[in-house]
């Protein structure tokens, strides 16, 4: 499986990617809830296999682990990244949602030059539009 690409459902109501010579393939649920330990739920596990299947041609037979998580998101569902303005020295790397997988080498890398205090490969508008700030009425 290694070189497949990552697969999306209709309105992202799954995904599937390679990974450690395995397939993953992930509801991709948003259920809101309080922050708690997450686990992961058979019924949303069978719903989310079961969407994914209806649109390959291989069934899954058995998965080989699961896994839960909780996902989050900003208010205008984007990441936020960078200082705290209220709070100096608190810095945010949050909102990721479901596309962790995609975004964390682009938000690690900008989280790391404005906590050492280097200029952003980033354009400035990217980063200003990133930034916690945004939120501050």
């Amino acid at each position: 499986m290694r070189g497949w690409p990552m697969l999306y459902g209709p309105g992202e109501s799954w995904y599937a990617k390679p990974d450690a010579g395995g397939w993953i393939v992930s509801p991709a649920e948003e259920e809101p809830v309080a922050p708690m330990d997450a686990w992961a739920d058979d019924t949303v596990l069978a719903e989310g296999l079961a969407r994914y299947e209806a649109h390959v041609r291989e069934p899954v037979t058995r998965p080989v682990a699961t896994w839960a998580g909780l996902r989050t998101f900003a208010p205008d569902r984007a990441l936020a990244i960078g200082e705290d303005p209220g709070a100096a020295g608190f810095f945010w790397l949050a909102g990721q949602g479901g596309y962790g997988f995609q975004t964390a080498p682009a938000a690690a890398a900008l989280l790391a030059d404005l906590l050492l205090g280097r200029l952003p490969v980033l354009a400035g508008e990217v980063v200003a539009a990133l930034s916690p700030g945004r939120f501050r009425g």
